[in-house]
């Protein structure tokens, strides 16, 4: 009874906030630029790692960063659509006239920490810099019953969240490395304020980690269950529960990690930021019935943002040398309008994003060497 009396509430509230994302989002991102590649800043010469890229706001994203001049990784499950991906890149540049960009493609699995530990261990071994991480992949399962990852964990707690906090964490020798190579650049430089300017802003500023979260983390309006995070307990889970705590894990995630940067790495700390990036009509629906999606895509997408909307707000944190301050006054997080903005009440709560923390670094088994100290 109990759990049917949560799943309604749940979808009440589902549908509210998803009614006022639909009703109000277009009009407040009336002052955006009709195309990405007019928002932001320049990434030439930045290396730029992107999850989830081979399709929907990911793909979006990567694509406009190659167009801004960035060397950029596809960080994807699948190395097929990754290449193909590759490709078509290669040959829009081809075809606009512009010099052939670096794109690569590896293999990352959210889902697998051994994926994510491999990958961040061939990437450190090669010893390169790395200036912009955007955590964008991730999981939403409309409708399927409860799913666990390889390592046991749920898999939305596990995909969007713990694979993507065993992944900055481990990549965090690299964004310094960025930081320091960009701020020796910087102090070089006889380039004008201007010109440093127009290229991004100047130094370790232009660092970035940037994680895609949602506006669905009001749903988990009791916080993160303590007690039962994977929702294993019978009639705790519901996707759209397990989700909203997913997305509210990203935001007290990049909440933990401004405040421990602050003081162990103060260059890279200002480029943390989090995003709700819109309602976007993108292959979330994929595990419904074949009737279910038709009608979800058929209405949807005459009612939600585009992939291309959806990426805005990524490339806008990504790039933007305003961003950093912009978002000083709300612990970093960014709507889907490019603007800073305050999320819901469970995601300020420092106590939670401390134990988030903790509890994160035991499931993960993080190696002591790639922990934030508590300030």
């Amino acid at each position: 009874m109990m759990g049917w009396l949560s799943n309604v509430v749940s979808a009440v509230l589902n549908a509210m906030i998803f009614m006022f994302d639909i009703v109000f989002q277009t009009w407040g991102m009336r002052h955006l630029p009709r195309h990405i590649d007019d928002l932001g800043a320049s990434a030439e010469g930045l290396t730029a790692i992107v999850t989830g890229p081979t399709s929907g706001i990911g793909e979006e994203t990567a694509a406009a960063l190659v167009r801004r001049g960035a060397k950029v990784v596809l960080a994807c499950r699948s190395r097929q659509r990754g290449e193909d991906l590759r490709k078509a890149l290669l040959t829009a540049a081809a075809a606009a006239g512009k010099p052939q960009p670096e794109i690569e493609v590896r293999i990352l699995d959210l889902a697998s920490l051994e994926s994510v530990r491999r990958f961040a261990s061939d990437w450190e071994a090669e010893r390169r810099p790395l200036h912009i991480l955007i955590n964008n992949a991730g999981v939403f399962t409309i409708g399927a019953p409860r799913a666990e990852t390889n390592d046991g964990f749920e898999l939305h707690m596990g995909s969007n969240h713990l694979g993507h906090f065993l992944l900055t964490l481990s990549l965090l020798p690299s964004l310094r490395r960025g930081a320091a190579e960009l701020a020796a650049a910087a102090a070089a430089t006889t380039a004008t304020a201007v010109n440093v300017a127009a290229n991004g802003g100047g130094g370790a500023s232009r660092c970035r980690i940037v994680t895609v979260s949602s506006s669905y983390h009001a749903l988990a309006r009791k916080g993160i269950s303590v007690s039962d995070p994977h929702l294993v307990r019978k009639g705790a889970f519901n996707a759209d529960l397990a989700y909203a705590q997913s997305k509210l894990a990203n935001i007290l995630f990049t909440r933990e990690l401004r405040r421990r940067l602050a003081a162990s790495d103060p260059t890279l700390a200002p480029g943390a930021l989090v995003v709700h990036p819109g309602l976007v009509c993108t292959a979330v629906a994929r595990d419904l019935p074949a009737w279910m999606r038709w009608a979800y895509y058929a209405v949807m997408g005459r009612l939600l943002l585009n992939s291309m909307q959806g990426a805005r707000a990524s490339l806008y944190c990504a790039t933007s040398p305003a961003a950093p301050a912009e978002a000083a006054a709300t612990d970093g997080f960014f709507g889907s309008n490019c603007r800073p903005a305050s999320p819901a009440a469970p995601a300020r709560d420092d106590a939670a994003a401390l134990w988030l923390w903790r509890w994160s670094v035991q499931q993960v088994g993080l190696d002591p060497s790639l922990d934030l100290r508590e300030p």
